[in-house]
């Protein structure tokens, strides 16, 4: 509509050079499997769309070495931020110096707007079909490539999403899909995260406490370094304007938090009450850090008796208070010769936990020097990947009556294949020529190391005893149906064997 964009030209007309430079000069989005452009938009320097060679070779490069790849990547000056989930890539190129993470949190926050719209599976074909909604939504969320408004529940009423109403009045008025609200956006959102005027016939709000844990563990199963994560997601389905206060047990323990912006960080600061108006729908109320304990002194003086014990200081290790308790144990073992080797890998659940740990996966990188190898698993299945030199193994659900265990019988090239062809001639001499640090590198090469990472899940149980204790809805008449589900996740879990 009109009345919106005259404040932002005048944004964009009085704004210094300088200013206007600053920001994301083009966004494109990309299929990373068929290496096409899907969709592309300019708000500064145009940038050229070589840009997304080098993404595709980052993706490639990434896919080759079994790892996530890189966030950013440059081009004739360019600077390219990227964001990948599933088969779409999400590219944005800065030409002027820009803050990296303000780029990158841009891309996840556009990602997840596009779920609210579109579903949970984006994709080509569903950003192709409701490509005129999707060049709406860039239009609102940023200006002169500045993010201003990312929050899914004040877009909806600015573009409102594509339903079978709006379809069929595409295809009989034909004007493609074009709608777009005529009404007064600072009238109609008093909150950018919450539209006015909602109504449900039935009131409710759901929680999701999610931890992930990071921990590397070395052969014998000792913590060598370990961290919790957690976020709490809310899905409100609530009528009105609802004024929520949630208290927490054990938030002692919770650092390096942030918040949603409709969350009061002055209350949280004074007396550690969660205190929002949420928004509609599903969001990330808060993302935290776990702080561990550091001594039994510390733990008497912060634990106090009406809460309940953190189980985390129940199974820490005296020796090291930080360490965080693993619902499952890992125990590898390796041994290698010249041209054949072993590796064998023991996992089980800890009695400990009373929840069942389930969806176990394990990848075992061999080492460099394999080229075949054959797994065999007494529970679950184990397969080889010849590109990423990777052993699979997954296991849904333990066992009840065994302990699972893989077996990995790999054949190795030898040092000696490598070397290039000698005649019969120089061959001694070239034997007796090699330095003593050679010999001593190849012995080492024979007892290489093999790494670990394992993936996991724990529904109905969290790791650090931080609980929600409260829920209070308020400036509402009804009572609301509400609900809270615990679960712990495997982050980044490292095996060094």
């Amino acid at each position: 509509a009109s009345h919106r964009d005259a404040p932002r030209a005048h944004r964009a007309a009085t704004a210094p050079p300088s200013t206007r430079a600053m920001g994301i000069d083009s966004l494109f989005v990309v299929n990373n499997r068929t290496e096409s452009l899907i969709a592309v938009k300019h708000w500064g320097a145009i940038a050229g769309s070589e840009i997304c060679e080098r993404v595709f070779e980052a993706h490639r490069r990434g896919q080759r070495e079994g790892v996530d790849g890189d966030a950013a990547c440059v081009d004739q000056g360019s600077y390219g931020f990227f964001l990948t989930r599933g088969e779409v890539t999400y590219v944005a190129t800065c030409s002027r110096e820009t803050a990296p993470l303000m780029v990158i949190e841009f891309l996840s926050q556009l990602y997840d707007v596009l779920r609210a719209y579109f579903g949970e599976s984006v994709t080509e074909t569903t950003l192709q079909e409701h490509h005129v909604t999707l060049y709406q939504l860039l239009d609102e969320m940023l200006d002169s490539g500045i993010p201003v408004n990312t929050h899914a529940g004040g877009l909806k009423v600015l573009v409102p999403p594509p339903n079978l109403y709006n379809r069929v009045t595409a295809t009989v008025m034909g004007n493609q899909g074009v709608i777009v609200s005529d009404q007064d956006p600072l009238k109609l959102l008093p909150l950018p995260w919450r539209p006015n005027n909602i109504k449900y016939t039935s009131n409710e709000i759901y929680l999701d406490l999610i931890e992930t844990i990071d921990a590397t563990i070395d052969a014998e199963g000792k913590v060598l370094s370990s961290a919790v994560y957690g976020r709490i997601e809310v899905n409100s389905r609530l009528s009105g304007m609802p004024d929520i206060n949630l208290t927490l047990s054990n938030s002692h323990l919770i650092e390096e938090y942030s918040f949603h912006p409709s969350v009061r960080l002055s209350r949280f600061a004074s007396d550690r009450v969660v205190s929002f108006v949420p928004a509609d729908g599903s969001s990330v109320l808060m993302s935290y850090k776990v702080r561990p304990p550091t001594s039994k002194q510390d733990v008497d003086q912060w634990q106090p008796r009406y809460i309940k014990a953190n189980p985390w200081l129940k199974t820490a290790n005296s020796d090291n208070l930080s360490s965080v308790p693993l619902p499952l144990y890992i125990r590898p073992q390796c041994a290698f010769g010249a041209q054949q080797g072993r590796v064998s890998v023991v996992v089980g659940s800890k009695p400990a936990f009373e929840k069942p740990v389930e969806s176990v996966t394990l990848d075992v990188r061999l080492p460099s020097r394999v080229i075949g190898a054959d797994p065999t698993s007494t529970h679950g299945d184990a397969t080889f990947d010849v590109t990423s030199n990777t052993v699979h193994w997954v296991i849904e659900k333990f066992p009840a009556d065994k302990t699972p265990c893989l077996s990995v019988q790999v054949t190795m090239r030898a040092d000696d294949d490598d070397e290039p062809t000698t005649t019969a001639t120089n061959a001694s001499n070239a034997i007796a020529a090699k330095p003593a640090v050679a010999v001593a590198q190849r012995r080492v090469q024979l007892q290489e190391v093999v790494d670990i990472t394992a993936s996991f899940r724990v529904p109905g149980a969290g790791v650090s005893g931080i609980k929600v204790e409260t829920l209070q809805v308020r400036n509402e008449k009804y009572k609301p149906t509400q609900g809270v589900r615990y679960h712990t996740r495997s982050g980044s879990v490292i095996v060094r064997a």
